[in-house]
Protein backbone atom coordinates (compact mmCIF):
# COMPACT_ATOMS: atom_id res chain seq x y z
CA UNK A 1 0.00 0.00 0.00
CA UNK A 2 1.90 3.24 -0.82
CA UNK A 3 0.14 6.67 0.42
CA UNK A 4 1.34 10.03 -1.16
CA UNK A 5 0.76 13.54 -0.79
CA UNK A 6 -1.65 15.78 -2.14
CA UNK A 7 1.15 17.21 -4.84
CA UNK A 8 1.29 13.68 -6.06
CA UNK A 9 0.43 12.64 -9.67
CA UNK A 10 -3.46 12.06 -9.44
CA UNK A 11 -3.50 10.20 -12.72
CA UNK A 12 -0.82 7.21 -11.16
CA UNK A 13 -2.84 7.07 -8.22
CA UNK A 14 -5.98 6.37 -10.40
CA UNK A 15 -4.16 4.12 -12.73
CA UNK A 16 -3.00 1.68 -10.03
CA UNK A 17 -5.97 1.60 -7.62
CA UNK A 18 -4.53 -1.82 -5.95
CA UNK A 19 -0.88 -0.42 -5.05
CA UNK A 20 -2.02 3.68 -4.41
CA UNK A 21 -4.38 5.58 -2.71
CA UNK A 22 -3.73 9.08 -2.44
CA UNK A 23 -3.81 10.78 0.52
CA UNK A 24 -3.75 14.56 1.89
CA UNK A 25 -3.59 15.72 5.14
CA UNK A 26 -4.46 18.62 6.69
CA UNK A 27 -3.39 19.90 10.50
CA UNK A 28 -4.33 23.27 10.33
CA UNK A 29 -5.65 24.25 13.76
CA UNK A 30 -6.90 27.70 14.57
CA UNK A 31 -7.03 30.49 17.65
CA UNK A 32 -9.09 33.34 16.94
CA UNK A 33 -8.19 34.58 14.12
CA UNK A 34 -4.80 32.81 14.10
CA UNK A 35 -4.15 30.12 11.65
CA UNK A 36 -1.60 27.16 13.23
CA UNK A 37 -0.54 23.80 12.98
CA UNK A 38 -2.97 21.55 15.82
CA UNK A 39 0.00 18.83 16.07
CA UNK A 40 4.13 19.47 16.15
CA UNK A 41 5.94 18.09 13.32
CA UNK A 42 6.91 15.64 14.64
CA UNK A 43 3.47 14.43 15.50
CA UNK A 44 2.33 15.09 12.35
CA UNK A 45 4.77 12.62 10.47
CA UNK A 46 4.48 9.73 13.66
CA UNK A 47 0.41 10.35 12.75
CA UNK A 48 1.04 9.45 9.14
CA UNK A 49 3.10 6.34 9.67
CA UNK A 50 0.64 5.28 11.92
CA UNK A 51 -2.10 6.12 9.34
CA UNK A 52 -0.14 4.03 6.74
CA UNK A 53 0.49 0.87 9.13
CA UNK A 54 -2.81 0.51 9.75
CA UNK A 55 -4.23 1.24 6.28
CA UNK A 56 -2.17 -1.71 5.14
CA UNK A 57 -3.35 -4.03 8.42
CA UNK A 58 -6.70 -2.90 7.53
CA UNK A 59 -6.93 -3.94 3.38
CA UNK A 60 -5.18 -6.95 4.13
CA UNK A 61 -7.41 -8.17 6.82
CA UNK A 62 -10.94 -7.15 4.82
CA UNK A 63 -9.17 -8.45 1.26
CA UNK A 64 -8.34 -11.67 3.45
CA UNK A 65 -12.24 -12.14 4.90
CA UNK A 66 -14.20 -14.56 2.42
CA UNK A 67 -17.42 -14.41 2.51
CA UNK A 68 -20.06 -17.24 1.40
CA UNK A 69 -19.18 -17.68 -2.11
CA UNK A 70 -15.28 -17.44 -1.35
CA UNK A 71 -15.65 -13.24 -2.46
CA UNK A 72 -13.52 -11.22 -0.95
CA UNK A 73 -15.28 -8.70 1.44
CA UNK A 74 -12.94 -6.21 -0.34
CA UNK A 75 -11.26 -6.38 -3.06
CA UNK A 76 -7.38 -5.11 -3.46
CA UNK A 77 -8.27 -4.32 -7.17
CA UNK A 78 -10.95 -1.89 -6.02
CA UNK A 79 -10.59 -0.31 -2.38
CA UNK A 80 -12.24 2.90 -3.30
CA UNK A 81 -14.82 3.69 -5.93
CA UNK A 82 -13.54 6.42 -8.49
CA UNK A 83 -13.63 10.19 -6.96
CA UNK A 84 -16.85 12.14 -7.95
CA UNK A 85 -16.08 14.18 -11.06
CA UNK A 86 -18.93 16.51 -10.82
CA UNK A 87 -21.48 17.55 -8.11
CA UNK A 88 -20.63 19.82 -5.23
CA UNK A 89 -17.76 17.40 -3.65
CA UNK A 90 -14.77 17.29 -5.80
CA UNK A 91 -11.80 15.85 -3.28
CA UNK A 92 -8.41 16.37 -5.16
CA UNK A 93 -7.34 12.74 -2.88
CA UNK A 94 -8.90 9.53 -2.23
CA UNK A 95 -8.68 10.37 1.31
CA UNK A 96 -8.76 13.74 3.13
CA UNK A 97 -7.65 13.52 6.39
CA UNK A 98 -8.05 16.20 8.78
CA UNK A 99 -6.66 16.35 12.49
CA UNK A 100 -8.03 19.42 14.80
CA UNK A 101 -9.35 20.34 18.18
CA UNK A 102 -12.15 21.52 16.47
CA UNK A 103 -13.21 17.71 16.01
CA UNK A 104 -14.59 16.54 19.42
CA UNK A 105 -14.92 13.20 18.22
CA UNK A 106 -13.04 10.80 15.08
CA UNK A 107 -15.73 10.40 12.17
CA UNK A 108 -15.77 8.91 8.69
CA UNK A 109 -18.41 6.79 8.87
CA UNK A 110 -20.94 9.77 8.64
CA UNK A 111 -19.18 11.72 6.30
CA UNK A 112 -19.31 8.85 4.12
CA UNK A 113 -23.09 8.80 4.41
CA UNK A 114 -23.52 12.28 3.62
CA UNK A 115 -21.51 11.47 -0.26
CA UNK A 116 -17.99 12.19 1.03
CA UNK A 117 -16.30 8.97 1.29
CA UNK A 118 -12.89 9.40 2.33
CA UNK A 119 -13.35 12.07 4.25
CA UNK A 120 -12.15 11.71 8.10
CA UNK A 121 -11.75 13.61 11.04
CA UNK A 122 -9.67 13.12 13.80
CA UNK A 123 -9.38 14.89 17.08
CA UNK A 124 -6.30 16.73 17.97
CA UNK A 125 -5.49 15.56 21.42
CA UNK A 126 -6.57 11.93 20.53
CA UNK A 127 -3.68 12.12 17.84
CA UNK A 128 -1.23 14.05 20.09
CA UNK A 129 -2.22 11.23 22.88
CA UNK A 130 -1.96 8.76 20.61
CA UNK A 131 -5.07 7.13 20.89
CA UNK A 132 -6.49 7.96 17.17
CA UNK A 133 -9.13 5.47 16.01
CA UNK A 134 -7.12 4.91 12.29
CA UNK A 135 -8.03 1.86 11.93
CA UNK A 136 -10.95 2.10 13.17
CA UNK A 137 -12.25 5.14 10.78
CA UNK A 138 -10.50 3.24 8.04
CA UNK A 139 -13.23 0.00 8.01
CA UNK A 140 -15.74 3.26 7.64
CA UNK A 141 -14.10 4.28 4.50
CA UNK A 142 -12.81 1.07 3.02
CA UNK A 143 -16.33 -1.10 4.26
CA UNK A 144 -18.90 1.14 5.21
CA UNK A 145 -22.65 -0.54 5.89
CA UNK A 146 -26.21 1.07 5.96
CA UNK A 147 -26.61 -0.71 9.30
CA UNK A 148 -24.91 1.30 12.02
CA UNK A 149 -24.60 -1.50 14.02
CA UNK A 150 -23.29 -3.82 11.79
CA UNK A 151 -20.65 -0.99 10.50
CA UNK A 152 -19.70 0.35 14.02
CA UNK A 153 -19.30 -3.07 15.39
CA UNK A 154 -17.35 -4.07 12.54
CA UNK A 155 -14.76 -1.61 12.99
CA UNK A 156 -14.55 -1.53 16.91
CA UNK A 157 -13.55 -4.89 16.62
CA UNK A 158 -10.78 -4.38 13.78
CA UNK A 159 -9.11 -1.94 15.52
CA UNK A 160 -9.32 -4.02 18.84
CA UNK A 161 -7.63 -7.15 16.50
CA UNK A 162 -5.28 -5.26 14.75
CA UNK A 163 -3.74 -3.22 17.39
CA UNK A 164 -5.30 -4.10 20.31
CA UNK A 165 -2.52 -2.31 22.21
CA UNK A 166 -3.45 1.17 20.67
CA UNK A 167 -5.97 2.61 23.98
CA UNK A 168 -8.62 3.95 21.63
CA UNK A 169 -12.61 4.17 22.13
CA UNK A 170 -14.70 2.53 23.29
CA UNK A 171 -12.92 0.18 24.96
CA UNK A 172 -9.01 1.15 25.54
CA UNK A 173 -6.99 -2.21 25.11
CA UNK A 174 -9.32 -3.45 27.30
CA UNK A 175 -11.61 -6.55 26.54
CA UNK A 176 -14.73 -6.29 25.36
CA UNK A 177 -15.98 -8.44 28.25
CA UNK A 178 -14.83 -6.31 30.61
CA UNK A 179 -17.09 -3.29 29.50
CA UNK A 180 -19.88 -4.80 29.12
CA UNK A 181 -19.32 -6.18 32.41
CA UNK A 182 -18.42 -2.77 34.11
CA UNK A 183 -21.26 -1.00 32.51
CA UNK A 184 -24.12 -3.69 33.65
CA UNK A 185 -22.42 -3.91 37.06
CA UNK A 186 -22.41 -0.36 37.51
CA UNK A 187 -25.84 0.97 35.81
CA UNK A 188 -27.73 -1.81 37.07
CA UNK A 189 -25.99 -3.21 40.42
CA UNK A 190 -28.85 -4.96 41.95
CA UNK A 191 -29.75 -7.13 38.57
CA UNK A 192 -26.90 -7.12 36.12
CA UNK A 193 -27.58 -10.22 34.56
CA UNK A 194 -31.13 -9.51 34.25
CA UNK A 195 -30.00 -6.22 32.36
CA UNK A 196 -28.26 -8.62 29.75
CA UNK A 197 -31.58 -10.84 29.42
CA UNK A 198 -33.34 -7.69 29.21
CA UNK A 199 -31.16 -5.93 26.02
CA UNK A 200 -33.69 -5.07 22.93
CA UNK A 201 -31.32 -6.40 20.67
CA UNK A 202 -33.47 -6.76 17.97
CA UNK A 203 -34.36 -3.05 17.93
CA UNK A 204 -30.84 -2.26 18.11
CA UNK A 205 -29.69 -4.23 14.84
CA UNK A 206 -32.47 -2.18 13.19
CA UNK A 207 -30.70 1.30 13.52
CA UNK A 208 -29.61 2.17 9.79
CA UNK A 209 -26.11 4.65 9.10
CA UNK A 210 -26.01 7.33 9.83
CA UNK A 211 -28.75 7.58 13.08
CA UNK A 212 -26.96 7.07 16.88
CA UNK A 213 -27.07 3.65 18.01
CA UNK A 214 -28.93 3.83 21.08
CA UNK A 215 -30.59 0.64 23.35
CA UNK A 216 -33.22 -0.45 25.37
CA UNK A 217 -32.70 -2.27 28.46
CA UNK A 218 -35.76 -2.58 30.24
CA UNK A 219 -37.66 0.62 29.91
CA UNK A 220 -34.46 2.51 29.98
CA UNK A 221 -33.47 4.13 26.65
CA UNK A 222 -29.92 4.92 26.15
CA UNK A 223 -27.87 6.88 23.12
CA UNK A 224 -28.81 9.35 20.71
CA UNK A 225 -31.54 9.60 18.13
CA UNK A 226 -30.27 11.96 15.61
CA UNK A 227 -26.92 11.40 13.84
CA UNK A 228 -26.05 15.20 14.73
CA UNK A 229 -27.17 15.08 18.48
CA UNK A 230 -24.40 13.91 20.68
CA UNK A 231 -24.78 11.19 23.53
CA UNK A 232 -24.46 10.77 27.17
CA UNK A 233 -20.72 9.60 26.96
CA UNK A 234 -21.04 6.42 29.16
CA UNK A 235 -24.33 5.80 26.89
CA UNK A 236 -22.15 5.84 23.96
CA UNK A 237 -19.22 3.66 25.25
CA UNK A 238 -21.42 0.84 26.75
CA UNK A 239 -23.49 0.97 23.70
CA UNK A 240 -20.11 0.45 21.14
CA UNK A 241 -18.46 -1.92 23.57
CA UNK A 242 -21.84 -4.26 23.06
CA UNK A 243 -21.86 -3.99 19.48
CA UNK A 244 -18.22 -4.24 19.29
CA UNK A 245 -18.26 -7.50 21.41
CA UNK A 246 -21.90 -8.84 19.37
CA UNK A 247 -19.58 -8.94 16.18
CA UNK A 248 -16.37 -10.24 18.03
CA UNK A 249 -18.88 -13.40 19.13
CA UNK A 250 -20.12 -13.70 15.65
CA UNK A 251 -16.64 -13.81 13.76
CA UNK A 252 -14.72 -15.33 16.51
CA UNK A 253 -17.31 -18.27 16.90
CA UNK A 254 -16.60 -19.11 21.20
CA UNK A 255 -19.48 -21.69 21.44
CA UNK A 256 -17.85 -23.47 18.65
CA UNK A 257 -21.05 -23.50 16.15
CA UNK A 258 -20.25 -23.76 12.48
CA UNK A 259 -22.64 -21.30 11.09
CA UNK A 260 -21.18 -19.11 12.93
CA UNK A 261 -18.31 -17.82 10.35
CA UNK A 262 -16.44 -15.55 8.83
CA UNK A 263 -18.19 -16.26 5.28
CA UNK A 264 -21.22 -16.18 7.03
CA UNK A 265 -20.82 -12.49 8.53
CA UNK A 266 -19.47 -11.37 5.32
CA UNK A 267 -22.70 -12.13 3.03
CA UNK A 268 -24.56 -10.56 5.81
CA UNK A 269 -22.78 -7.43 5.79
CA UNK A 270 -22.50 -6.72 2.07
CA UNK A 271 -26.56 -7.10 2.05
CA UNK A 272 -26.56 -3.96 3.56
CA UNK A 273 -24.32 -1.84 1.52
CA UNK A 274 -23.91 1.89 2.52
CA UNK A 275 -25.95 4.35 0.10
CA UNK A 276 -25.41 8.35 0.59
CA UNK A 277 -28.51 10.30 1.78
CA UNK A 278 -30.53 6.61 1.92
CA UNK A 279 -31.81 4.99 5.37
CA UNK A 280 -31.87 0.87 5.09
CA UNK A 281 -30.41 -1.30 7.72
CA UNK A 282 -31.69 -4.15 6.04
CA UNK A 283 -34.40 -6.71 6.15
CA UNK A 284 -34.97 -9.56 8.93
CA UNK A 285 -34.97 -12.46 6.82
CA UNK A 286 -31.60 -11.72 5.83
CA UNK A 287 -30.12 -13.33 8.31
CA UNK A 288 -31.17 -16.46 8.11
CA UNK A 289 -30.65 -16.58 4.70
CA UNK A 290 -26.89 -16.32 5.55
CA UNK A 291 -26.57 -17.96 8.98
CA UNK A 292 -27.68 -21.23 7.28
CA UNK A 293 -26.21 -24.69 6.77
CA UNK A 294 -26.76 -28.49 7.37
CA UNK A 295 -30.35 -27.85 7.81
CA UNK A 296 -30.20 -25.08 10.53
CA UNK A 297 -30.54 -21.67 10.23
CA UNK A 298 -30.60 -18.43 12.81
CA UNK A 299 -32.73 -15.20 13.04
CA UNK A 300 -31.11 -12.35 14.32
CA UNK A 301 -32.86 -13.16 17.49
CA UNK A 302 -31.89 -16.18 17.55
CA UNK A 303 -28.56 -14.93 17.85
CA UNK A 304 -28.87 -12.37 20.26
CA UNK A 305 -29.83 -15.18 22.02
CA UNK A 306 -26.68 -17.27 21.90
CA UNK A 307 -24.75 -14.02 22.80
CA UNK A 308 -26.52 -13.33 26.16
CA UNK A 309 -26.25 -16.70 27.09
CA UNK A 310 -22.35 -16.79 26.35
CA UNK A 311 -21.40 -13.65 27.95
CA UNK A 312 -23.65 -14.64 30.97
CA UNK A 313 -21.56 -17.71 31.31
CA UNK A 314 -18.80 -15.76 31.62
CA UNK A 315 -19.61 -13.16 33.45
CA UNK A 316 -22.65 -14.94 36.06
CA UNK A 317 -21.49 -18.36 36.03
CA UNK A 318 -18.52 -17.75 38.51
CA UNK A 319 -15.88 -20.46 38.65
CA UNK A 320 -18.02 -23.31 39.83
CA UNK A 321 -21.56 -24.00 39.32
CA UNK A 322 -22.56 -24.01 43.04
CA UNK A 323 -22.09 -20.15 43.43
CA UNK A 324 -23.65 -19.11 39.41
CA UNK A 325 -26.43 -16.65 39.17
CA UNK A 326 -29.17 -18.27 37.30
CA UNK A 327 -30.11 -17.50 34.09
CA UNK A 328 -33.47 -15.46 34.51
CA UNK A 329 -36.36 -18.54 34.03
CA UNK A 330 -38.21 -17.35 31.27
CA UNK A 331 -35.18 -17.77 29.32
CA UNK A 332 -33.18 -20.70 31.11
CA UNK A 333 -36.53 -22.26 29.99
CA UNK A 334 -35.45 -22.04 25.96
CA UNK A 335 -34.22 -24.97 24.60
CA UNK A 336 -31.23 -23.17 23.05
CA UNK A 337 -29.99 -21.24 26.25
CA UNK A 338 -30.10 -24.54 28.38
CA UNK A 339 -28.72 -26.40 25.46
CA UNK A 340 -25.86 -23.87 25.22
CA UNK A 341 -25.18 -23.82 28.82
CA UNK A 342 -24.73 -26.91 28.75
CA UNK A 343 -22.07 -27.27 26.25
CA UNK A 344 -20.33 -24.49 27.84
CA UNK A 345 -20.10 -26.02 30.99
CA UNK A 346 -18.76 -29.03 29.15
CA UNK A 347 -16.67 -27.01 27.04
CA UNK A 348 -14.99 -25.81 30.29
CA UNK A 349 -15.09 -29.28 32.11
CA UNK A 350 -17.68 -28.84 34.91
CA UNK A 351 -20.59 -29.55 35.77
CA UNK A 352 -23.51 -27.99 34.51
CA UNK A 353 -25.63 -25.26 37.40
CA UNK A 354 -28.78 -26.15 37.74
CA UNK A 355 -30.51 -24.03 35.75
CA UNK A 356 -34.79 -23.99 35.57
CA UNK A 357 -35.58 -27.20 33.02
CA UNK A 358 -38.92 -27.93 33.28
CA UNK A 359 -41.70 -26.76 30.46
CA UNK A 360 -38.65 -25.79 28.23
CA UNK A 361 -40.89 -23.64 25.23
CA UNK A 362 -40.46 -24.66 21.83
CA UNK A 363 -39.37 -22.24 20.21
CA UNK A 364 -38.96 -21.85 16.56
CA UNK A 365 -35.38 -21.62 17.33
CA UNK A 366 -35.73 -25.26 17.97
CA UNK A 367 -38.03 -26.36 15.37
CA UNK A 368 -35.24 -25.29 12.57
CA UNK A 369 -32.95 -27.73 13.51
CA UNK A 370 -32.92 -30.56 11.29
CA UNK A 371 -30.92 -32.88 13.90
CA UNK A 372 -29.83 -33.04 17.18
CA UNK A 373 -26.25 -31.91 16.00
CA UNK A 374 -26.40 -28.50 17.90
CA UNK A 375 -26.90 -30.10 21.01
CA UNK A 376 -23.58 -32.41 20.94
CA UNK A 377 -21.33 -31.41 18.25
CA UNK A 378 -18.92 -34.07 17.72
CA UNK A 379 -16.04 -31.55 18.62
CA UNK A 380 -17.78 -30.80 21.98
CA UNK A 381 -18.19 -34.69 22.69
CA UNK A 382 -14.82 -35.37 21.92
CA UNK A 383 -13.41 -31.96 23.42
CA UNK A 384 -10.30 -32.14 20.45
CA UNK A 385 -8.92 -29.69 18.47
CA UNK A 386 -10.87 -26.11 18.36
CA UNK A 387 -13.29 -26.59 20.68
CA UNK A 388 -10.57 -27.55 23.52
CA UNK A 389 -9.20 -24.32 22.78
CA UNK A 390 -11.99 -22.59 22.91
CA UNK A 391 -12.91 -24.30 26.56
CA UNK A 392 -9.37 -22.61 27.95
CA UNK A 393 -10.13 -19.53 26.46
CA UNK A 394 -13.81 -19.73 28.05
CA UNK A 395 -12.42 -20.81 31.74
CA UNK A 396 -9.70 -18.07 31.66
CA UNK A 397 -12.40 -15.40 30.80
CA UNK A 398 -14.68 -16.95 33.44
CA UNK A 399 -11.59 -16.63 35.91
CA UNK A 400 -11.13 -12.86 34.84
CA UNK A 401 -14.59 -11.91 34.98
CA UNK A 402 -15.23 -13.19 38.68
Amino acid sequence: MWLADQDARHESARTERAAKLLAHFDFSGRLGPNNYASVSLAQQTKFQEDFREQLEAVVARLSTYKDRDSNAWLSPDDLLPPRPARGPYQPGADLRVFVSEAYRKSRALVPAWLGQRGWMEFPAHRVVAGEAGIAHELVHVLFPNGNRMLAEGLAIYLQNKLFPAIPVFPNFACPMEALVADFLRTRYPSSPSHALWNMDLDALEKISTPDKLRLRIGTNVMGGTAFDLASPPDEEKAIYAIVGALVEFLLENPIGDDLLSESNFGSLYNATPLRPLERDSGIPDRWQRCYQGNGRSYSFTELGLLWKTYMHFILFRGTSAEFATPIPEDFAQISAVANLCEKLDHMVGRQAAPEPRANKRKTKFKARSASDSRRWPEGVRKKSGSNARRGGRLAALVAQRQ
